[in-house]
């Protein structure tokens, strides 16, 4: 599969990599996303994560650093494509906006999958 970036509009979320890599076993570090998650983009962001966590073996590590942009829906999205991962696997979350730890707060219990970390 192309990036996403090759099939969007430039500010949807996208791998900063040519091709999704295998995220569990990439050298270089965790898989870094930029561009906006929103309710316009969501689908396309779905798709990369749901790509991402199909992958995995393991945990799968995401910098976010480079997205100018998270609303509730991209959160949302970002804990559901978590639920998919096999067994005991987590999403990790590396860098994310100040915005998306705000809506991790607001959204309590009901957001706090242990499928998914900050660091």
């Amino acid at each position: 599969m192309a990036a996403i970036a090759d099939q969007t509009p430039s500010t949807a979320p996208s791998v900063s990599d040519a091709q999704l890599p295998a995220p569990q076993a990439r050298p270089g570090g965790p898989t870094r996303l930029s561009g906006h998650a929103d309710l316009r983009t969501r689908p396309d962001f779905e798709e990369l994560l749901l790509v991402l966590c199909g992958r995995a073996t393991g945990d799968v590590h995401l910098d976010l650093g480079e997205l100018d942009f998270i609303d509730v829906s991209g959160v949302i999205t970002l804990l559901r494509a978590a639920g998919t991962l096999p067994g005991t696997s987590a999403l990790v979350l590396r860098n994310p906006p100040e915005s998306m730890r705000r809506i991790l707060e607001l959204l309590g219990p009901a957001g706090g999958d242990a499928r998914v970390r900050v660091e």
